[in-house]
């Protein structure tokens, strides 16, 4: 259980339930199969993946819950094809034209028929509770799924409140991390970056597997660009590219961190599915502790 990208959000209040309460809320609204006639499905399942098991997976300070969707694949080229069949089929026998009006009823209607025989994909998006830090931290940066992911959460907890925490603008401070060597010690540069021209966001330059200390990129930077995203490596331990919107993304767990796991695990895979979460949750939890007291605006450097 290595989570590939990161994002955190902070519950707004001091989180209320145990491991057991979430579950009775989870509960109410388990995953089932998508019906034929509906686009969507969702639901919360074990995280484990074993169908009898917990949809509450715990570890000594963290919760570990998974959502499960269901999407209908139904490709637009073929809904208009059929749509486009039926317009002709009604102008050839009845001799007309048909209205704006008649040709969405018509899309509604084609798509409606043609959803039953669309294939079902799954898609499971994790995350993890921070008991201790009040922190709900997602395996994914997508908008689209982490909007559903918080709605459908929100739906699961009434009460709840969640929000992201607010952040310096960081832009300016990885180009001034990479330009004048400012960044915290815990930190190392790799060889990755984004430039972006904030003035024409359209100007863009991605930078791959170069020294980044390099003449023509300082050129760069001193030319009006800024990084809007940087690789970087935490502590010897976790290697990361962080964005300018503090989400993170292609998350990569170095040989130390790995061979740390191996030695809590047990033969039992179980054991093994919780020796790596406790592991990469107590890792994460750390790393962003330390940045959030670098990068949150002065009211949220608790997150």
């Amino acid at each position: 259980m290595w989570f590939k990208q990161a994002q955190i959000f902070k519950f707004e209040e001091k989180i209320f339930f145990s491991a057991e309460e979430l579950e009775g809320y989870l509960e109410q609204l388990p995953f089932t199969p998508c019906p034929s006639g509906l686009p969507i499905s969702q639901g919360w399942i074990a995280p484990t993946e074993e169908e009898d098991d917990s949809l509450v997976f715990s570890v000594p300070g963290f919760l570990l819950i998974c959502l499960q969707t269901e999407a209908k694949l139904l490709a637009a080229t073929i809904v208009r094809q059929k749509l486009n069949e039926k317009i002709k089929e009604i102008q050839l026998k009845q001799d007309r034209k048909v209205s704006h009006k008649e040709k969405n009823a018509l899309k509604q209607e084609v798509y409606n028929k043609l959803l039953p025989q669309a294939f079902g994909a799954l898609y499971r998006t994790y995350a993890f509770i921070d008991i201790k830090n009040n922190w709900l931290i997602l395996d994914t940066n997508n908008a689209k799924r982490t909007e559903n992911f918080i709605t459908f959460f929100k739906r699961s907890l009434s009460k709840i409140k969640i929000a992201s925490p607010e952040i310096k603008k960081l832009s300016p401070i990885l180009t001034d991390w990479l330009l004048n060597n400012s960044h915290p010690k815990s930190l190392n540069i790799e060889d990755t970056c984004v430039l972006q021209d904030p003035k024409q966001v359209e100007r863009i330059t991605r930078i791959q597997k170069q020294d980044l200390s390099a003449k023509y990129v300082q050129a760069l930077l001193k030319n009006n660009f800024e990084i809007s995203q940087m690789k970087m490596t935490w502590n010897d331990q976790i290697t990361f590219v962080l964005k300018n919107d503090f989400t993170f993304q292609s998350l990569q767990y170095q040989d130390s961190v790995v061979e740390l796991s191996d030695e809590d695990k047990s033969d039992a895979e179980e054991g093994s599915f919780k020796a790596d979460f406790f592991i990469m949750s107590g890792l994460l939890t750390k790393m962003f502790q330390e940045l959030l007291k670098i990068l949150a605006k002065p009211t949220d450097k608790k997150g």
